[in-house]
């Protein structure tokens, strides 16, 4: 894993690191070091082991001075002894690091332990320390110590010891509070352990709530996903119905259509005959009247008699001719016989021409009548084919907007059922939380009251043992001075 290799080579790094430093203490020094988590740091918070450390490379001339104690002051007067001997290491050892080893921050004093056997491995003319004998050790690390002493300044190792012993001195608490602190370092712990206890129980149950409420937002949101998916298949079924319907109208239409543009053909076809027929008496009339009127002409003049033609004249000529011409009627007869024919004539064209004028007017009147009946037909069948249309689509509407709202209806339903789960869920995960929150406090509470009546506890030990080295120490102060 890329996450997990950095961190587990850094912890092999400064496991390696620890054993080469308890080695180095072990073998060379001959300081044991507990093998329990935080053993160097609880060996090194006094400062006696730093040195002894120094005093086995003769960098340590007071030793004799240091107290191998847990007291306070004890601390602060060993650390204080030390200060000189780390900054002629060109050690950086200032009040923060003097305070983290005296309350055992972890990896403090490995950190220091480490700097200063680089420091004491230090190369001297061009070569490493050997391991031949001590002598070369002490020789090499003496010699630095006094050119590092003879390079500082007086006035500046005077300030720089005021301003530790000051800061120190600030930073480190009095003795009892210090005592104090340390006794109920434990109780403190456990607050926090107990604190970190009910913030991951809280975590807990925050995870689960939201992995709950996650698996209900999933299954409302797959439901709603179904429920769309079903309208929009009912959707899609009403587009391919209306389709259809759609197809069977303009089908239904062009059929319609085709009958009706047959019935103005037809209409059309049987005026054009009507039309020519017309014509055709208008322009034909006159020959057919006067070939009738000569029929009926030569119909009324009346016949020879048959003895009239059998019988032969014996007149000669001349007197057959005169008798001819007697018979024949004079020039003013004919002419006003002539006159009176034609005058019949006229009469009678003139009567025909009237009657096929009022006949020319009432068949207009007829073929305007009919056309207006056609009209009036045509009207009569379209309003009743729209009102069929409009019948049909207000069905299909209706029909439509009956499906809508029940979708509708069902859907607000669905919301409504939605909405009352959901407050059912929010009112029992409300009255699982109150439940889960009053265990919790009331299990909190009974380990407030124990941990309260165990600090109560130690407290009074406490304070009992101040009381009794307070007068111990007076005993002995008033013992030295009698």
């Amino acid at each position: 894993n890329g996450c997990g290799c950095p961190s587990r080579r850094r912890s092999q790094e400064e496991g390696g690191r620890m054993e080469i430093i308890k080695r180095w203490l072990s073998d060379d020094i001959g300081v044991t070091i507990d093998p329990s988590d935080g053993g160097i740091e609880r060996d090194f918070a006094n400062g006696y082991a730093f040195a002894l450390v120094m005093k086995h490379y003769n960098i340590q001339p007071d030793f004799d001075k240091f107290v191998n104690k847990s007291n306070p002051d004890v601390k602060l007067a060993n650390f204080q002894r030390l200060q000189p001997s780390f900054r002629a290491l060109n050690i950086r050892f200032d009040s923060h690091t003097a305070n983290q080893l005296m309350t055992e921050e972890p990896g403090c004093a490995a950190a220091l332990l480490g700097k200063l056997k680089v420091a004491i491995d230090v190369p001297a003319g061009g070569k490493t320390r050997l391991s031949t004998g001590k002598s070369s050790q002490k020789g090499s690390t003496s010699l630095l110590l006094q050119t590092n002493r003879l390079a500082s300044k007086d006035k500046f190792k005077d300030m720089e010891e005021k301003t530790f012993d000051k800061t120190l001195r600030l930073k480190t608490a009095d003795p009892k509070e210090y005592r104090m602190s340390h006794q109920l370092r434990a109780f403190e712990d456990e607050a926090v352990r107990q604190q970190y206890s009910a913030e991951l129980g809280d975590a807990q149950a925050r995870l689960e709530y939201e992995t709950h409420l996650a698996d209900s937002r999933e299954a409302q949101r797959a439901k709603s996903k179904e429920n769309r998916a079903y309208l929009d298949d009912w959707e899609r079924q009403g587009w391919v119905n209306h389709s259809k319907n759609q197809a069977a109208k303009r089908e239904r239409e062009r059929r319609d259509l085709r009958v009706e543009l047959s019935q103005q053909e037809k209409a059309r076809r049987k005026m054009a005959v009507e039309s020519d027929t017309a014509a055709d008496e208008v322009v034909n009339g006159i020959g057919y009247f006067e070939e009738s009127l000569r029929r009926i002409q030569d119909q009324s003049d009346a016949e020879v008699p048959d003895g009239l033609l059998a019988h032969t004249s014996t007149d000669t000529p001349d007197q057959f001719l005169a008798a001819l011409t007697a018979k024949v009627p004079s020039g003013a007869a004919l002419r006003k016989e002539s006159e009176l024919y034609m005058k019949k004539v006229q009469e009678r064209r003139g009567e025909e021409a009237l009657a096929r004028k009022e006949r020319d007017r009432r068949r207009r009147r007829v073929l305007v009548e009919q056309m207006r009946t056609h009209k009036e037909m045509e009207v009569r069948r379209r309003e009743a084919m729209l009102s069929e249309k409009i019948a049909r689509q207000s069905t299909e509407e209706r029909r439509i907007a009956e499906r809508l709202h029940a979708a509708l209806e069902e859907k607000g339903v669905m919301r409504q059922a939605r909405l009352r789960r959901e407050q059912q869920y929010l009112a029992l995960r409300q009255v699982q939380y109150e439940e889960v929150s009053a265990a919790d406090a009331r299990k909190y509470a009974i380990m407030r009251e124990d941990y309260q009546a165990q600090l109560a506890n130690r407290r009074a030990a406490l304070e009992e043992m101040g009381r009794k080295e307070k007068a111990a120490r007076s005993q002995k102060h008033y013992d030295s001075c009698r």
